[in-house]
Protein backbone atom coordinates (compact mmCIF):
# COMPACT_ATOMS: atom_id res chain seq x y z
CA UNK A 1 0.00 0.00 0.00
CA UNK A 2 1.28 3.48 -0.96
CA UNK A 3 1.64 5.84 1.67
CA UNK A 4 -0.31 9.18 1.08
CA UNK A 5 1.60 12.48 0.50
CA UNK A 6 2.49 14.16 4.04
CA UNK A 7 4.64 15.89 5.85
CA UNK A 8 7.20 13.34 6.76
CA UNK A 9 9.38 13.49 10.02
CA UNK A 10 12.42 11.64 12.15
CA UNK A 11 15.65 10.06 10.60
CA UNK A 12 14.85 7.29 7.61
CA UNK A 13 17.83 5.42 7.99
CA UNK A 14 19.46 3.93 5.12
CA UNK A 15 19.52 0.32 4.66
CA UNK A 16 15.99 -0.42 6.66
CA UNK A 17 12.91 -1.45 5.52
CA UNK A 18 10.30 0.35 7.30
CA UNK A 19 6.44 -0.81 8.01
CA UNK A 20 4.19 1.02 6.82
CA UNK A 21 1.46 1.51 9.76
CA UNK A 22 -1.29 3.42 10.07
CA UNK A 23 -2.04 4.76 13.28
CA UNK A 24 -4.58 7.82 15.69
CA UNK A 25 -3.71 9.81 18.29
CA UNK A 26 -5.43 12.14 21.06
CA UNK A 27 -4.58 15.33 22.26
CA UNK A 28 -6.23 15.45 25.58
CA UNK A 29 -6.76 18.95 27.57
CA UNK A 30 -7.38 19.16 31.18
CA UNK A 31 -7.17 22.28 33.36
CA UNK A 32 -4.53 23.19 31.05
CA UNK A 33 -2.56 20.29 30.46
CA UNK A 34 -1.76 17.77 27.95
CA UNK A 35 -1.73 14.11 28.28
CA UNK A 36 1.35 12.49 27.37
CA UNK A 37 2.23 8.57 27.83
CA UNK A 38 5.77 8.15 29.62
CA UNK A 39 7.42 5.00 28.15
CA UNK A 40 10.99 3.80 28.49
CA UNK A 41 11.71 7.05 29.30
CA UNK A 42 10.32 8.91 26.20
CA UNK A 43 7.26 10.99 25.61
CA UNK A 44 4.22 10.59 23.51
CA UNK A 45 0.24 11.30 22.87
CA UNK A 46 -1.81 8.92 23.94
CA UNK A 47 -2.50 6.27 20.94
CA UNK A 48 -1.11 3.95 18.77
CA UNK A 49 -1.98 1.29 15.75
CA UNK A 50 -4.97 1.14 14.12
CA UNK A 51 -6.21 -2.56 13.90
CA UNK A 52 -8.39 -4.29 12.06
CA UNK A 53 -11.02 -2.75 10.28
CA UNK A 54 -11.13 0.13 13.60
CA UNK A 55 -12.12 3.57 12.10
CA UNK A 56 -8.96 6.11 13.34
CA UNK A 57 -11.23 7.34 15.70
CA UNK A 58 -12.31 3.89 16.80
CA UNK A 59 -8.05 3.33 17.79
CA UNK A 60 -8.22 6.75 19.83
CA UNK A 61 -10.59 5.40 22.27
CA UNK A 62 -9.68 1.58 22.60
CA UNK A 63 -5.60 3.17 22.73
CA UNK A 64 -6.97 6.10 25.66
CA UNK A 65 -8.46 3.31 27.15
CA UNK A 66 -5.66 0.27 27.31
CA UNK A 67 -2.84 3.16 28.11
CA UNK A 68 -4.50 5.79 30.37
CA UNK A 69 -7.48 3.83 31.70
CA UNK A 70 -9.85 6.76 30.01
CA UNK A 71 -12.89 6.92 28.33
CA UNK A 72 -12.65 9.65 25.40
CA UNK A 73 -15.11 11.08 23.03
CA UNK A 74 -13.32 12.10 19.96
CA UNK A 75 -13.92 15.71 18.73
CA UNK A 76 -11.93 17.63 15.30
CA UNK A 77 -9.65 15.98 13.64
CA UNK A 78 -6.55 18.03 13.82
CA UNK A 79 -3.62 16.89 11.43
CA UNK A 80 -1.51 14.07 10.34
CA UNK A 81 1.74 13.41 9.44
CA UNK A 82 4.19 10.37 8.59
CA UNK A 83 6.53 9.87 11.10
CA UNK A 84 9.37 7.73 10.87
CA UNK A 85 10.60 5.81 13.89
CA UNK A 86 12.24 2.57 16.04
CA UNK A 87 9.66 1.50 17.59
CA UNK A 88 10.28 -0.07 21.38
CA UNK A 89 10.21 -3.83 19.87
CA UNK A 90 13.42 -2.41 17.46
CA UNK A 91 11.19 -2.53 14.31
CA UNK A 92 11.22 0.39 11.93
CA UNK A 93 7.80 2.31 10.86
CA UNK A 94 6.88 4.56 8.73
CA UNK A 95 3.85 5.72 10.64
CA UNK A 96 0.93 7.40 9.09
CA UNK A 97 -0.35 9.06 12.24
CA UNK A 98 -3.89 10.83 12.50
CA UNK A 99 -3.96 13.70 15.55
CA UNK A 100 -7.81 14.48 16.78
CA UNK A 101 -9.04 16.14 20.21
CA UNK A 102 -10.59 14.23 22.59
CA UNK A 103 -11.99 14.75 25.87
CA UNK A 104 -12.03 12.51 29.27
CA UNK A 105 -15.75 11.14 29.66
CA UNK A 106 -14.72 9.01 32.59
CA UNK A 107 -11.34 7.31 34.16
CA UNK A 108 -11.74 3.84 34.44
CA UNK A 109 -8.45 2.72 35.59
CA UNK A 110 -9.47 -0.82 35.65
CA UNK A 111 -9.22 -1.11 32.13
CA UNK A 112 -5.54 0.16 31.62
CA UNK A 113 -3.33 -2.89 30.45
CA UNK A 114 -0.54 -1.75 28.78
CA UNK A 115 1.34 -1.60 32.32
CA UNK A 116 4.24 0.23 30.89
CA UNK A 117 2.48 3.56 30.11
CA UNK A 118 2.43 6.21 32.82
CA UNK A 119 0.55 9.57 32.19
CA UNK A 120 1.84 12.63 32.59
CA UNK A 121 0.31 16.30 32.61
CA UNK A 122 2.60 18.71 31.05
CA UNK A 123 1.46 22.85 29.66
CA UNK A 124 1.02 22.20 25.97
CA UNK A 125 3.99 24.51 25.17
CA UNK A 126 6.03 22.25 27.36
CA UNK A 127 4.16 19.25 26.05
CA UNK A 128 6.04 20.87 22.40
CA UNK A 129 9.27 20.69 23.64
CA UNK A 130 9.02 17.35 25.33
CA UNK A 131 7.29 14.55 22.66
CA UNK A 132 9.34 12.13 21.59
CA UNK A 133 8.44 12.73 17.83
CA UNK A 134 8.55 15.75 16.16
CA UNK A 135 5.76 15.05 13.81
CA UNK A 136 3.20 14.91 16.64
CA UNK A 137 5.08 18.06 17.83
CA UNK A 138 4.22 20.24 14.62
CA UNK A 139 0.92 18.58 14.66
CA UNK A 140 -0.05 20.32 18.50
CA UNK A 141 2.04 23.55 17.11
CA UNK A 142 -0.47 23.79 14.88
CA UNK A 143 -3.55 23.04 17.25
CA UNK A 144 -2.00 26.14 19.53
CA UNK A 145 -1.35 27.99 15.98
CA UNK A 146 -5.31 27.71 15.69
CA UNK A 147 -6.47 28.32 18.47
CA UNK A 148 -8.00 24.61 19.23
CA UNK A 149 -6.22 24.48 22.13
CA UNK A 150 -4.79 27.40 24.65
CA UNK A 151 -1.50 27.78 25.60
CA UNK A 152 -1.74 29.18 29.06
Amino acid sequence: MPLPALNAYGTKVAGLTYLARSAAYALIVRNGRLALMRQDGKLDLPGGGIEGDETPEKAVVRECREEAGFEVAVEAFVGEVLQYFINTDGKPYANHARIYLADIVAERPETKVETDHETEWLTPLDALLALEKEGYAAVLLQALRNHLIDAG
